[in-house]
C-alpha cells in the first residue's frame, strides 16, 4: 500500500509553504483597503474568491518554476518531487494549467481589476520569469523587478478584494521594497547550484556580500515607505527586521541570512494575524500539515526556524 503522504503529492507540488508571503501580503493589502473603502460593490465573497484565484495562480507559477529548475534542485537537493522522478512533467504542466486557468477564472468572476492583476501577476512569475526568450529567473536584475513586482501586484490585489478604488495605490511601493528584500536572501543558499547550472542569478553575480547589502537597503527602504503611507501592519515587522537583516551583514554567512529571512515571514505573520486573528488557522494547518507531510514523505524536518 502506498503511504498516505503520496496522496498529497499534488497539493505540495504547489509549494504551500511559499503561500505564507503570498497570504499575508494579500492580507496587508487588504487591511490597508479596507481603510480607504471606495468601491462598495466589492463584496466579501468577491474577496474570498480574489484570495483563492491568487493562491491557484502562484500555485501554477510555482510549478511552472519547478518544471524549469529540476537540473538545478537536483544539485541542490531541493524539491525532490520532480528532479527526484516521483512525477512527470507532463503531469506537472497539467496541474499549473488546471490551477492557472481556475485561478484566472475566479478573478475575473469576481472583478475585472483583479482579473486582470492576476493574469498579469501570471504572466511575470510564472512565464516571462521561467521561460524563454525572457526568462528572467536568471538575469540578476529583471529577476529582483519580478519579484518586487510581484509583491506589489499581490498587494494591490488585497486592496481591490476590500474595495479599495483604482488599481495599484502608490502605497504598494512599500510591498514592492519586502518581496525583494526577501529575493536577495532566498538565493544565497542556492548560489552553488545555480552557479554550476549556468545562472546567473544577482547573488551568483556579485556575491554573497552586496547581496545582504541589497536587503538590508531594500528592508530598510521598505521600512522607511510602510511608514510613510502609514502602512503599520508593514512598517512594525520591518523595523524589528532590520536588525537580522544588519547581523546578517556583518556575519556574512547564510545561516545568518536563511535565519533573517524566516524571521521576517514570521514577523509579517503575526502582525497579520493581530488584524485578522483567523489567519492563525492556515498558518498553523500549512506548517503542521507540512512538517507532517516532508517527514513521512522524505524523511525531512521541514519547515523549521533553524538557520540552515
Amino acid at each position: 500500500m502506498k503511504p498516505v503522504a503520496r496522496w498529497f503529492d499534488p497539493v505540495f507540488l504547489a509549494r504551500p509553504t511559499l503561500m505564507y508571503p503570498i497570504w499575508i501580503f494579500f492580507l496587508a493589502g487588504y487591511w490597508s483597503g479596507s481603510r480607504w473603502r471606495a468601491v462598495p460593490s466589492v463584496t466579501r465573497t468577491d474577496a474570498v474568491l480574489i484570495g483563492i484565484g491568487l493562491t491557484a495562480v502562484m500555485g501554477a507559477a510555482y510549478i511552472l518554476n519547478q518544471i524549469r529548475d529540476i537540473e538545478t534542485d537536483r544539485i541542490n537537493r531541493k524539491l525532490f518531487l520532480l528532479c527526484d522522478g516521483h512525477h512527470g512533467v507532463r503531469f506537472a504542466y497539467q496541474e499549473a494549467a488546471l490551477l492557472a486557468f481556475s485561478g484566472l477564472f475566479l478573478g475575473f468572476t469576481a472583478d475585472l481589476r483583479a482579473g486582470t492583476l492576476l493574469t498579469v501577476l501570471f504572466l511575470l512569475a510564472g512565464w516571462f520569469y521561467n521561460y524563454p526568450p525572457a526568462r528572467w529567473k536568471d538575469r540578476p536584475i529583471a529577476g529582483l523587478l519580478v519579484n518586487g513586482s510581484g509583491g506589489l501586484l499581490i498587494s494591490a490585489a488585497g486592496w481591490i478584494a476590500a474595495g479599495g478604488a483604482g488599481w495599484i495605490p502608490l502605497r504598494s511601493l512599500a510591498y514592492f521594497g519586502g518581496f525583494a528584500a526577501v529575493t536577495f536572501n532566498t538565493m544565497l543558499p542556492d548560489i552553488e547550484g545555480d552557479r554550476a547550472a549556468g545562472k546567473s542569478t544577482f547573488a551568483v553575480r556579485y556575491g554573497l556580500r552586496t547581496t545582504v547589502v541589497w536587503a538590508l537597503v531594500a528592508i530598510t527602504a521598505t521600512t522607511v515607505l510602510s511608514f510613510l503611507f502609514t502602512e503599520w501592519i508593514l512598517f512594525y515587522p520591518g523595523l524589528a527586521m532590520i536588525p537580522f537583516f544588519a547581523f546578517a551583514l556583518t556575519r556574512k554567512e547564510v545561516g545568518d541570512v536563511i535565519r533573517a529571512t524566516k524571521y521576517s515571514v514570521l514577523a509579517m505573520a503575526v502582525a497579520v494575524c493581530v488584524v485578522f486573528p483567523w489567519f492563525l488557522v492556515p498558518v498553523f494547518l500549512v506548517f503542521f500539515g507540512s512538517k507532517w507531510y516532508y517527514k513521512q514523505r522524505f524523511g525531512m524536518d521541514y519547515p523549521n526556524l533553524k538557520a540552515k
